[in-house]
């Protein structure tokens, strides 16, 4: 199965298409994105993406993010590869030799992200929460390592549950399959250009200190062996985990694996697939793609159930 993109938005009509579609056309997407929004929005939206320069389905969800989510989830069989992307995204960059480039095959690199997270069974993966190369390395975090909600992978399994509130939903369904013992996965070397709570609309129209804290709260008394709640020098409530993470680093051969990751000694901008993977390889692998190089796009629109027709809405 092509892999699925998603994005869940509320409010964000009039800047969606500049920044999370302006960067997925940058990075030479050329399938269809399945836009969910609430029921009284969807023709809003419909309206101010009818020049967009991708392929978009517009379709209608209750309100609240994890009810989006879930929206889409429902939509597609088990298995199902879903990437799911906010909707004010600026850039997905990679890091390479100390430097960020922004991607320009993201068809190529959830591919190699969704087939180095199956060489560990794992149905979630993730990336870094910024874009900063100071912090940023060329490396894969396992187990403890938050994944932010941004941009991140998922296998659509029962076994995956969406949170039950939107407030730290990425943490809660990151914290959910820890402690279910399936590892989670984050990719140190992309990161995600973003403003943070900073964007009118989105969460940021019920968000409140009380809310957050009391999340917070109920988050480490869900999961005290894996997180305690701290306050931020700013006095934000916060999950800090209680150990560190599981690191993987340089050009390694995982055990039993398919799948090449990068290391400081090779141009990290790429990701290299072999070809006896379970998925079909993006690139031929004696001559690796750089991830930064645009090249005429591999993969053909995914489709999707009852998604026919370009901007169709799912009800009002």
């Amino acid at each position: 199965m092509s892999i699925v993109w998603a994005c869940c938005s509320s409010k964000r009509s009039d800047s969606i298409l500049s920044k999370t579609v302006r960067t997925l056309e940058r990075g030479g997407f050329i399938g269809t994105l399945f836009l969910t929004v609430p029921h009284e929005e969807v023709a809003v939206y419909i309206k101010a993406l009818e020049e967009a320069p991708i392929s978009i389905v517009v379709q209608g969800s209750p309100k609240g993010l994890v009810k989006q989510r879930q929206t889409v989830r429902n939509q597609w069989p088990p298995g199902q590869e879903i990437v799911f992307i906010d909707d004010d995204v600026t850039n997905i960059k990679v890091w390479n030799d100390g430097k960020l480039k922004p991607c320009l095959r993201l068809h190529e690199l959830a591919d190699a992200c969704f087939s180095w997270a199956s060489t560990h069974d794992s149905l979630l993966w993730g990336v870094y929460p910024i874009c900063n190369a100071l912090f940023m390395k060329p490396r894969m975090s396992l187990g403890n390592t938050y994944i932010v909600g941004a941009l991140y992978g998922c296998i659509n399994d029962p076994r995956l549950v969406e949170p039950e509130i939107d407030e730290l939903e990425d943490y809660g369904r990151q914290l959910s399959e820890q402690a279910a013992g399936r590892t989670v996965i984050r990719f140190n070397w992309i990161g995600v250009e973003t403003r943070y709570f900073k964007n009118a609309g989105g969460m940021q129209q019920a968000r409140d200190p009380a809310t957050r804290r009391a999340a917070v709260a109920s988050m480490a008394e869900k999961y005290p062996g894996l997180v305690k709640a701290y306050d931020r020098k700013d006095g934000t409530p916060d999950l800090k985990f209680l150990k560190k993470p599981e690191y993987m680093e340089q050009w390694e051969r995982v055990a039993d694996s398919v799948t090449i990751v990068p290391g400081p000694s090779t141009d990290l901008s790429m990701a290299a697939i072999l070809a006896d993977s379970q998925h079909e390889p993006p690139f031929p692998f004696d001559q690796p793609s750089l991830l930064t190089d645009h090249t005429d796009p591999l993969y053909a629109d995914p489709g999707g159930p009852d998604c026919i027709e370009l901007h169709s809405a799912g009800g009002t």
